[in-house]
């Protein structure tokens, strides 16, 4: 086990490792571990992780952690004093989710470099180096706690015990940061609002032993630290790890040990005096060496958070190429049945009239208002009610996009409370009833819009994946999704079926699964449906939890996390449709009505070129989102207007865009310059930034 090397007054210190093997061990303090060199497998709890060179991953308090690789390894090991933090940040729970080989975030950069600077000072922390040392480990601190942070009101817990699991882990937390003063049974219960009695019986059920044992268990595994790594006295040593005297730590060390602490002691170092110093001095030289040679190429030029106040580019406007404006092919609106109000037709033709949108996605196709009949058995069904919503939108020139699955109807306060839901009854018999409709009504559409017009429309089928704990793909799905694609590839092979609807914010599991199973099948889709919104899920010791990311290229870094699967499966050729994005699935977060939405819709659509060939943003109209609580006219509806028309700067973002000229000039982080090839140019940029974990 490797040497504790915080001294009790530090916030934070670093060593390297250069040993191929590190043996399960844990600790109270927090580790980042930062892989320099070789490919190790990284196993935290019961996980194992493949890391390679410049991978991040941090190890809460008291997690049981190793490492081994086959080839060499350079790893920075940064230790993090739990106790001090949670003084610092007044808690005494703290657990952070930081783990570059699950998840990207353009914070892993800047942790990186911060990192970096604090290895070029390894030769000077013993010196007037500590103070530059501390200035780079609070900016160090700030990263990680801004970026990674879980809060305990973040957790969503998917067992029915883990409120119970959330009990115990508030009291090892509490007696984890206070071990080092005198603390008593009553003092944690009047902290958790619980009887003495009660608490008592509770932790020796469910720790397997009393409060005083655990507490002194805790202050001698950190006091054997101090013995073995210190020159402090047995006394110094008793009273800084919350023992009252000498005597007290003599008579549990004892227990433990067989032996006073200064036997204990005497017995260790005569064992470390036959240590081999020519072996110690050899492996200090090759560490020594080993991070001369990785630091001779690393830029450790100071520009962490750092901007030019005066920038400039030369561009040559006659290079140029043609692009496709993606982001305003499809705008999400809702429940089919909207489309049967005056005001939500107003403002759709509005969306496309201004800005473009050439797509209305819809959802909800077989709801009550539009009277379809669909378990007829004598082919009676009543298409009346959807045709006036069809033909409006043909009419205009607008295509539907049609969403044939059950989703259910939810208004999202947070990502845990909704304010409605509603799930959606499948009103079909069983297949062969859904067989049926479907067939009668691909002749209905064919025989009224005709072949050629339905040939420009798409038909999705959602597979059941939702914000829900299960996170599953429905076992239906691939049955339903067949018979609509055999259905209405009979009438032409043009017409455009495909679908998924999988949220790729939680990783890429369900969708290597989803295109596994579609590789089998002879009934590829035409088009991948993709959900992105910037949650992350994670886990420890068996609790889930669910946090807003901190990732500010979170949808770029997605969306290419999808395409990598996409492209190296059978279905590397299928276009790939993010048919709903936004920062959030809140519609009662005020930031949707706000400057900042419009800033972030801009930069992601310009970040996002090349990735997609649908961007469709969620959603449209506020209306959307209306209920008894939408009295006011912002209510924070994701809406690009509000349920009375009023243009959100989210509006504007996308007549913004929709300035832009036909080729494309330039395009980085901050902007786009296009020209209409006529010597007219058109420039759109923006000044988003990210929010951290205040938010």
């Amino acid at each position: 086990m490797r040497k504790i090397i915080l001294n009790g007054t530090q916030i934070m210190n670093f060593e390297f490792q250069i040993d191929r093997m590190e043996q399960t061990h844990f600790h109270q303090s927090i580790e980042i571990m930062y892989v320099l060199e070789g490919n190790p497998e990284v196993t935290v709890y019961n996980t194992t992780y493949q890391a390679h060179p410049e991978d991040i991953i941090v190890i809460n308090a008291n997690k049981k952690h190793s490492y081994r690789c086959k080839e060499d390894v350079l790893i920075g090991c940064f230790e993090i004093d739990f106790r001090l933090l949670c003084e610092m940040l007044d808690t005494n729970q703290l657990l952070f989710w930081c783990n570059s080989i699950a998840s990207k975030n353009a914070a892993y950069d800047d942790m990186r470099h911060v990192m970096k600077q604090i290895f070029a000072q390894y030769y000077e922390r013993e010196s007037g180096g500590k103070i530059v040392l501390q200035s780079l480990y609070y900016k160090l601190l700030q990263i990680l706690v801004g970026n990674f942070i879980i809060r305990s009101d973040d957790k969503r817990f998917e067992e029915q015990n883990n409120s119970e699991e959330n009990r115990i882990s508030e009291i090892i937390n509490y007696i984890h940061a206070n071990y080092q003063r005198k603390i008593s049974l009553g003092e944690l219960a009047d902290y958790l609002y619980l009887s003495v009695p009660y608490l008592s019986k509770y932790i020796k059920r469910n720790l397997g032993m009393n409060f005083l044992d655990y507490v002194n268990n805790i202050r001698l595994f950190h006091a054997v630290d101090d013995l073995l790594y210190t020159s402090q006295s047995v006394m110094t040593i008793a009273l800084e790890n919350g023992f009252a005297n000498t005597a007290a730590f003599n008579d549990v060390f004892k227990k433990a040990y067989n032996m006073t602490p200064s036997e204990y002691r005497n017995q260790m170092n005569i064992a470390d005096k036959n240590i081999d110093t020519v072996e110690q001095d050899s492996q200090k030289r090759i560490v020594e060496k080993r991070i001369n040679e990785y630091m001779e190429n690393q830029d450790l030029s100071d520009s962490f958070g750092n901007r030019r106040n005066d920038d400039f580019i030369i561009l040559d406007v006659q290079q140029r190429e043609e692009y496709d404006p993606y982001w305003r092919r499809m705008i999400n609106l809702g429940v089919t049945s909207d489309l049967l109000r005056s005001d939500v037709q107003e403002q759709v033709l509005m969306l496309t009239k201004e800005l473009g949108f050439q797509y209305i996605r819809l959802w909800d196709l077989f709801g009550e208002k539009l009277l379809l009949n669909e378990t007829s058995k004598t082919g009676e069904y009543h298409f009346g009610t959807l045709d006036k919503i069809l033909d409006f939108l043909t009419e205009n020139g607008i295509r539907p996009y049609l969403e044939l699955g059950y989703k259910p109807h939810n208004i999202h306060e947070t990502l845990q409370k909704m304010v409605v839901h509603k799930e959606h009854v499948i009103p079909f018999g069983g297949q062969d009833s859904y067989s049926r409709f479907l067939s009668a009504f691909a002749v209905h559409l064919v025989n009224r819009y005709g072949l050629e017009e339905v040939e420009n429309w798409y038909f999705e089928q959602w597979c059941g994946e939702d914000f829900g704990a299960d996170q599953k793909i429905n076992d239906t799905f691939f049955a339903v999704y067949e018979q609509l694609y055999q259905i209405m590839k009979k009438h032409s092979e043009k017409i455009r079926v495909g679908g998924g609807g999988i949220g790729i914010q939680y990783g890429n599991e369900n969708l290597t699964n989803l295109i596994k199973r579609w590789e089998q099948s002879k009934c590829h889709p035409d088009f991948l449906s993709l959900y992105c919104y910037p949650y992350v899920r994670g886990a420890e010791d068996g609790v889930a939890f669910a946090r807003q990311s901190s990732d500010r290229e979170f949808l770029t870094n997605q969306l290419e996390m999808a395409e990598g699967v996409v492209r190296n499966s059978g279905l590397k050729d299928v276009e790939i449709h993010v048919t709903e994005w936004s920062n959030t699935i809140s519609n009662r977060n005020i930031l949707n009505d706000s400057c900042f939405k419009g800033a972030y819709i801009v930069q992601n659509v310009i970040d996002c070129f090349g990735k997609t060939n649908i961007l469709g943003y969620w959603v449209g109209l506020d209306i959307f989102a209306e209920y008894k609580d939408t009295h006011d006219i912002l209510f924070g509806g994701c809406g690009l207007l509000t349920a009375q028309g009023i243009k959100k700067p989210a509006y504007y973002a996308y007549r913004f865009l929709n300035q832009l000229g036909k080729y494309l000039i330039h395009r980085d982080e901050y902007g786009i310059v296009t020209t209409n090839g006529n010597n007219n140019y058109s420039l759109v940029c923006h000044n988003y930034h990210h929010l951290n974990y205040k938010y």
